[in-house]
């Protein structure tokens, strides 16, 4: 393994910002929710939207992939930041989860929730294409 040298400065502004984001994304993925809530306790009780000309129809289900879309997204980064927590926890923040090297201290700044080097995100990355 090789760990990174974080400052107690930058160990503190990269955990604050990991906690500001999980709070957004916790936010996000609440209204999300109350969103489909309402929409599906409107339907029960016949109150729905009539169901419009097909172009509109359409256009719900277009907006309604988008915000499922979103809402994956914003649950997958919920996962890196809560584990990217729990690195900071225990010692093992900044180093790459594949092969143990340094995630890099600029990469970590740009992406607190980084969670490998370059070279293995790369990798990855290059291999969920296939």
């Amino acid at each position: 393994m090789n760990t990174i040298a974080l400052t107690d400065s930058q160990r503190e502004q990269l955990r604050s910002a990991l906690e500001l984001r999980k709070e957004q994304l916790l936010q996000e993925l609440d209204a999300v929710q109350r969103d489909t809530l309402a929409v599906a306790s409107a339907a029960s009780r016949g109150q729905a939207d009539p169901a419009g000309s097909p172009r509109d129809q359409a256009n719900s289900m277009a907006a309604d992939m988008v915000r499922d879309a979103e809402a994956a997204r914003d649950h997958a980064e919920l996962t890196a930041v809560r584990a990217a927590l729990e690195r900071l926890a225990d010692g093992s923040y900044g180093e790459c989860t594949d092969c143990g090297q340094s995630v890099g201290v600029p990469r970590l700044l740009a992406q607190p929730s980084a969670a490998r080097c370059i070279a293995c995100q790369s990798k990855a990355e290059t291999q969920v294409r296939r």
